[in-house]
């Protein structure tokens, strides 16, 4: 309802102020009124529009004030999406990182104890990389949310000591570089735009923060050459069967 108000209201736009502008503009340029003041010519030239005598100039007029009620609706759902964005970000910056963590899991707050390194088979388990990467889409088809990696599920810090020895750069660049890059090939890299990673020092162990914005479009998870798609349901994420992922993107996304 309200992209038809604003297309109409291009459309009014267009005839009501652009139209009159251009008779305006031909009165002077083109000296077509003869003896006749401005007003005149204009109220003369917009009737034969009105009453199309000159349907095309009508018709024309009409299509541009579609099209520019069309780029305004866009322009704003963008802006809109835009601040709705920018303020689930800064809420999400100002909670406090110990208290994020005594809440406890919930539909939007997910604990990792790393992102490769395995604590039971103590070594590198690429696994693990997919399941978060699995959890970052379930948040991104949702409401967004945070992965805290370096918190064991019973909240108890572990750290990212052991994952940064795994890399060649050990460090949380090198770990920033590391999630990313596996975003970008597993999600695509526009689903990079929708995290924000941040370190932080607790317990005297180091602690990635993973901020995930929910996306405006779907995201598919690539696996074994085929797309999936996940979607965070209660303190876990769900592999959607294809009927549900038709179902679900028609009704969120249109």
């Amino acid at each position: 309802m309200r992209s038809l108000i604003i297309v109409l209201a291009g459309c009014l736009f267009s005839v009501l102020v652009l139209l009159p502008i251009d008779e305006f503009t031909s009165y002077y340029e083109y000296h077509l009124a003869g003896n006749r003041r401005v007003w005149q010519f204009v109220a003369q030239q917009m009737w034969r529009s009105f009453t199309l005598d000159t349907p095309v100039k009508l018709v024309v007029y009409l299509i541009f004030g579609a099209l520019l009620g069309v780029i305004g609706y866009l322009l704003m759902a963008i802006l809109i999406r835009r601040n709705i964005l920018i303020s689930q970000l800064e809420s999400e910056l100002g909670k406090d990182l110990g208290a994020l963590i005594r809440q406890g899991e919930d539909d939007n707050l997910e604990f990792k104890s790393s992102f490769r390194y395995d604590y039971r088979q103590q070594k590198v388990n690429r696994a693990l990389e997919a399941v978060i990467i699995k959890t970052l889409a379930g948040f991104m088809n949702a409401n967004g949310g945070s992965l805290l990696i370096g918190v064991a599920d019973d909240g108890s810090i572990v750290g990212l000591e052991k994952d940064f020895q795994t890399l060649s750069r050990k460090d949380s660049d090198g770990y920033t570089q590391l999630l990313m890059s596996s975003v970008a090939e597993k999600l695509g890299t526009p689903a990079c735009r929708l995290l924000q990673v941040l370190f932080y020092h607790q317990e005297s162990k180091e602690v990635c923060r993973i901020i995930v914005l929910p996306s405006p479009v779907p995201v598919y998870c690539k696996e074994e050459k085929q797309s999936r798609f996940y979607i965070r349901t209660g303190s876990g994420t769900r592999k959607m069967e294809l009927q549900e992922v038709v179902s679900f993107v028609k009704s969120k996304w249109g």
